[in-house]
């Protein structure tokens, strides 16, 4: 009878999705702080600029702004002033600049790998095309030209047997596996469009990473679809991330704006098509956060401020805690 008790009782303080699946209790022991501060984040103008994607190759860090705008800054020496500042080619006032992934093909002559950059804005005309950009460095100077385009369609998910996403694609490249994932909801993820999470899911969809050889402009549509993961709804305001090895590490929320959408991240598995992994950051990180990193098993997390923080990668978890991986609630 006692233990009969004991697993209703844990039953009972496990929050549950419409299926029936557990969530995964949130990372409890992990580091989270201030790694960076970044400065001169200003347009020609003067003016503030909204912080967005970023991205980190060797000792690079990008940091992309709405519109376009890219500060590069020096990962070793956490030095605040940029070694440079571009405008991406894609650069235009409907360009959120949301996402930046790196992939894994470089143009000849390129500095780096082609980046995959995401739009982020819905309703905008170029809301489901990815600008994949080839950054160059000469000497002190940066720049950027546009390589490829990638159109998504979604007309035809449904009749191929997908999940059909609302739109504003996260485009993201897997390195390790090399694989083009993109990431969206079957609804807007904001509390006005979708009031109960039991209304939503999250959607990440694989496709294969376009070669250049396919040509300046790539459209990809539901034949296209290597393979789709659904996972539950339990988090509000999709922000950005990025995809190792399988998993999707992703953030969301708008900081301590709302009691809501405080700062979260959800780590996917894409393999065991679960969510391995929730932290709850309301009380670490206060500013809306913009997209996140993983780098030398830490994840770096961009807010919409002169911040990067640092945070430590989940532990693994072993007995009645490894239990609760499959599951969820229609509330947060």
């Amino acid at each position: 009878m006692k233990k009969l008790i004991l697993g209703l009782t844990i039953l009972l303080t496990v929050p549950y999705f419409a299926n029936g699946q557990l969530l995964v209790e949130p990372e409890r022991d992990f580091d989270c702080s201030v790694w960076f501060v970044k400065g001169d984040i200003h347009n020609p103008q003067g003016k503030k600029i909204s912080q967005q994607g970023m991205e980190m190759w060797g000792d690079y860090i990008f940091s992309l702004m709405d519109k376009g705008y890219c500060n590069v800054y020096s990962f070793s020496s956490v030095d605040s002033l940029p070694l440079a500042k571009f405008k991406l080619a894609s650069f235009r006032d409907d360009n959120h600049a949301n996402n930046a992934s790196f992939g894994t093909e470089t143009k000849p002559g390129a500095s780096f790998p082609l980046i995959y950059i995401t739009n982020g804005k819905v309703g905008s005309e170029i809301e489901w095309t990815c600008f994949v950009e080839s950054i160059t460095k000469k000497g002190e100077q940066f720049s950027s030209e546009i390589a490829q385009t990638i159109i998504l369609d979604g007309s035809d998910w449904e009749l191929k047997g997908f999940t059909a996403i609302f739109g504003a694609p996260s485009w993201m490249i897997d390195r390790e596996r090399g694989f083009l994932w993109v990431f969206s909801a079957r609804k807007r993820t904001i509390l006005t469009v979708t009031k109960n999470a039991s209304e939503n899911q999250y959607v990440a969809t694989k496709f294969r990473i376009p070669l250049l050889a396919e040509g300046k402009e790539v459209h990809l549509s539901g034949a296209d679809i290597l393979d789709q993961v659904v996972f539950p709804y339990d988090v509000w305001a999709t922000q950005a991330g990025s995809v190792h090895d399988g998993k999707i590490y992703y953030c969301f929320g708008f900081g301590s704006k709302y009691e809501v959408t405080t700062s979260r991240i959800r780590i996917y598995d894409t393999d065991k098509k679960i969510i391995s992994s929730r932290y709850e950051l309301g009380n670490e990180i206060p500013e809306e956060m913009e997209d996140l990193v993983v780098k030398d098993c830490w994840m770096y997390v961009n807010t919409n401020s002169p911040l990067i923080y640092k945070i430590s990668m989940p532990k693994p978890r072993a007995g009645a805690d490894a239990i609760k991986i499959n599951l969820t609630t229609h509330k947060q």
